[in-house]
């Protein structure tokens, strides 16, 4: 599922069409992307954030609720494969904590989030262990924003 340039392996929200995969290393921007209904959409660049018509035909509302993820890291296999650089932004408000790692479905299994601690040294800390554990890779990332899709 790691890519680290090539063909994108995404299995999440297929949108938005110009995006990438998440746990694509080799793309040319952090970006953003959104997560919702357990599984995340493409990442894309932040000077190209989708509308709130695109949004909505997107990821339709219905009893989720819908964060804007920012990409932070990539690791595999306990190594950083790529560090974005990170803006700064507000600690999260809200039930998420402010980062958040992303683990890649292998096999039938989901999507899986995991909410880590802050300052980013400590997110970073936790997913290189996860990483090093389950020798795939995982995904940091700080919430934007969070709120009730619905």
């Amino acid at each position: 599922m790691f890519t680290d340039g090539g063909t994108a392996a995404h299995r999440g929200i297929d949108w938005p069409t110009y995006g990438g995969d998440p746990f694509d290393g080799a793309l040319p921007w952090a970006g953003l992307l959104y997560w919702a209904r357990e599984q995340p959409s493409r990442v894309f660049p932040a000077d190209r954030v989708p509308s709130a018509d695109e949004l909505h035909r997107a990821i339709p509302m219905g009893y989720t609720t819908l964060t804007l993820l920012a990409r932070v890291a990539l690791l595999h296999g306990g190594q950083q494969r790529r560090l974005w650089p990170e803006e700064r932004r507000p600690a999260s408000r809200g039930q998420l904590q402010p980062y958040q790692l992303l683990l890649p479905p292998t096999g039938r299994e989901r999507y899986l989030k995991l909410g880590a601690g802050w300052p980013v040294r400590f997110a970073l800390r936790d997913a290189e262990e996860l990483s090093a554990r389950t020798g795939g890779a995982v995904l940091v990332c700080q919430v934007v924003e969070s709120h009730n899709w619905h």
